[in-house]
């Protein structure tokens, strides 16, 4: 057996020990997730061992036809492993937060919702804190305000600061939606315009809103024009 081959062989079996160590070694259930992430390593290092023996013994490649083998073992975990690299990075990315179309509304208006969105928000925490029992909000923080293209839908993320307490949830995230308003207020709601909200405790405002904008900012479109797509945010009205 050819020292290459030695050496592509001990890199299988390490990484299948590693892969079934960390089965039963996986903390809070994670044991067969990090075993597949084993398996996918161990791909990735055998493909790109094999695929260097290759080139380096390019001229002598007869000699080397078994090293194909551990390239083609290596190729399919690879080819996913690669797909779930290059999602994880599209996916933490920094948000682009550009407007995509014009904002439908002068900074003037944008500028006179937001103060009373914040206070629409302040007394939603208080009638809240009246209504319910339990562990108290002591603030919020709204932080994104979204139009729709058209202007006649409206996306609010905020933040609820909780009172302290043992469960460690300091801060959430909250959301409020509207598709009407009067000459003062837009007439919101609870939750999203559709059914999909992320959900997480933070320990800080920072972390919160990273999180909060890759996850809306990143999957979804936001444009009236898109309504078709499957990222599109915003309500559809029903034909009548």
């Amino acid at each position: 057996m050819k020292l290459s081959t030695k050496f592509l062989v001990a890199i299988l079996g390490l990484g299948l020990l590693y892969s079934i160590y960390k089965l039963f070694t996986g903390q809070g259930g994670g044991g067969l997730g990090d075993f597949f992430d084993g398996l996918g390593y161990t791909s990735l290092i055998l493909f790109l061992t094999s695929l260097t023996i290759i080139l380096f013994h390019i001229r002598q490649i007869k000699k080397y036809a078994d090293t194909f083998l551990f390239l083609l073992l290596g190729l399919p975990m690879t080819v996913m492993s690669a797909n779930g690299l290059v999602h994880s990075i599209n996916y933490n990315r920094t948000p682009d937060l550009t407007a995509k179309y014009p904002r439908p509304f002068s900074q003037n208006i944008f500028t006179t919702d937001s103060l009373r969105i914040a206070v629409q928000v302040d007394s939603l925490i208080a009638l809240r804190n009246r209504q319910t029992g339990g562990i108290k909000v002591v603030s919020a923080y709204v932080d994104t305000i979204i139009y729709s293209q058209s202007g006649k839908e409206i996306f609010v993320v905020y933040a609820q600061q909780f009172e302290p307490n043992h469960l460690g949830n300091d801060l959430d995230p909250a959301y409020l939606s509207a598709d009407e308003r009067d000459s003062i207020y837009w007439h919101l709601q609870e939750g999203t315009p559709n059914a999909e909200q992320m959900s997480g405790s933070y320990h800080n405002i920072t972390d919160l809103k990273k999180a909060i904008r890759k996850f809306y900012f990143n999957q979804y479109s936001f444009l009236d024009a898109d309504s078709l797509k499957e990222n599109y945010f915003w309500k559809r009205t029903p034909k009548r």
